[in-house]
């Protein structure tokens, strides 16, 4: 059993590597097509933003998360803009610019720029290994700094608070980051507490547990973001048991002024 759990888990602190500055690239070209769109989008209606970055290259599970939530909000039919940041595992092709430090400060730069200007509602996934504070980053198997909670909230802070936000974190300790972000009117779910672990990030996984529960379970129109995580998490504490696993006790923080509201009218959000 205790290698089952190593394998499912495998989420443990990654070593620090040496920094890098790679260039923006095709990343600036994706953003600038996004902004021409919202520029001659309709005013009257709302857009939704996703930001979703696969940060670690040992397992497709992170990049699957990505996909897999751009693919389910896809289907909530509104106008949508996607800036799919990951690393993938080593000898994968590359298919997205790279989710470093550098690519996301700059796109939630654009995304804060966009927020100022347009009607939006922001949907960010982050996927990856984790430790206490820290979302670790890995790109073909070499480490580098780690994204911390006071990095990740000044980033989402170039947000318009009147932008509908939610931030979800599938990795291990993630509830670490709850005392940061969990504030204001930002939705906030977490894969697991502070000091646990989670489960479907190895190699061989598909989705992380979180992620791939959220979207069987909780993501529905007719759901509150309330309704969507005490699915989601009373699904991953079935499946954890089952497997005799500790559990990892997802965490969420949402405003009483979204509690109750469909997810459906959440996206579209108060009317422009």
């Amino acid at each position: 059993m205790l290698v089952c759990a190593l394998l499912l888990s495998a989420c443990a602190n990654t070593p620090p590597g040496q920094p890098i500055s790679p260039a923006l690239g095709g990343l600036t070209a994706h953003l600038d097509r996004a902004e021409t769109a919202l520029a001659t989008s309709d005013p009257s209606k709302r857009t939704l933003v996703l930001v979703a970055a696969a940060l670690h290259s040992q397992s497709t599970a992170f990049q699957s998360d990505a996909l897999a939530m751009e693919n389910r909000l896809a289907d909530f039919g509104m106008p949508m803009q996607s800036i799919v940041l990951s690393n993938p595992p080593k000898g994968q092709a590359t298919l997205f610019p790279a989710a470093t430090q550098q690519n996301l400060s700059e796109v939630f730069t654009r995304v804060g720029a966009w927020s100022d200007k347009y009607p939006l509602t922001v949907v960010v996934l982050i996927s990856s290994h984790g430790h206490v504070d820290q979302l670790a980053i890995d790109i073909a198997g070499r480490a580098y700094p780690p994204i911390r909670s006071s990095v990740l909230d000044r980033w989402l802070r170039r947000i318009n608070p009147a932008a509908p936000t939610a931030v979800l974190l599938s990795a291990c300790h993630s509830g670490s980051f709850v005392p940061a972000l969990g504030n204001g009117s930002r939705v906030l779910l977490t894969a697991s507490a502070a000091d646990r672990s989670s489960f479907g990030c190895s190699p061989k996984s598909t989705n992380t547990w979180f992620i791939e529960t959220l979207l069987e379970q909780g993501l529905r129109p007719e759901l509150s973001w309330g309704e969507a995580f005490k699915r989601t998490a009373k699904r991953v504490d079935t499946k954890e048991k089952d497997m005799r696993l500790v559990p990892s006790l997802p965490q969420a923080s949402i405003p009483a002024a979204w509690a109750e509201t469909s997810l459906g009218d959440w996206l579209r959000g108060p009317q422009p």
